[in-house]
């Protein structure tokens, strides 16, 4: 049998990007700025965002501080945009799981780059087929978008992706979902929500 020639120098070149990579991802954490597929968010702390929100056919704001005095944790999905395919499966996924939440003590939020304006349309031509049980929120200016570094730099929208929240803003858990076919873990959530 014989063995393929594979150049040496090409194998070399490989391992050489890659620790040229891993080194650029390095300095950029030690200097406090995030790349952009961070993918370590260990001692993240969210921003005490405070956005507009459509919950229960209403337009109000909300803070993310006062959410997390009312419950021990919050888990902030982004979803893609309104009236998106994926976006109807993470909602309904996120309603179904609700009173799941809402047995751990935990508030589901759905952020998207969305205004509320679009969000209400959105729910009332009955797009998703049901009323989510939690606030759907407009990142509008995309600073919370930028802060967790789930911004698609391709379309300006958010990542599809979930973050664990707790009472002190720290990021317990988080993750981005690359592949719209992959849908959210709620018992990977749950187990999560459940340590602490």
């Amino acid at each position: 049998m014989l063995i393929p020639n594979i150049p040496v120098s090409i194998d070399c070149e490989v391992r050489k990007r890659r620790r040229v990579e891993n080194e650029e991802r390095q300095e950029l954490s030690s200097s406090g700025m995030n790349p952009v597929f961070q993918t370590n968010r260990v001692n993240m702390v969210a921003p005490d965002f405070n956005c507009a929100a459509v919950f229960n056919n209403e337009l109000n704001r909300l803070q993310l501080s006062t959410v997390l005095s009312k419950h021990k944790a919050v888990v902030l999905f982004f979803y893609e945009c309104d009236f998106a395919p994926s976006a109807n499966n993470d909602l309904q996924r996120i309603n179904n799981h609700f009173d799941r939440f809402q047995s751990l003590n935990t508030m589901p939020l759905a952020m998207s780059t969305d205004t509320e304006m679009v969000h209400t349309a959105y729910l009332s031509q009955s797009a998703p087929g049901f009323t989510p049980s939690f606030p759907l929120l407009s990142d509008t200016t995309r600073s919370v978008s930028q802060h967790f570094n789930v911004i698609n730099i391709e379309t300006g929208l958010s990542r599809r992706a979930a973050f664990v929240i707790d009472t002190t803003r720290q990021v317990r858990f988080s993750f981005v979902l690359e592949d719209d076919r992959i849908s959210h873990s709620m018992d990977t959530i749950c187990a999560i929500l459940q340590t602490f």
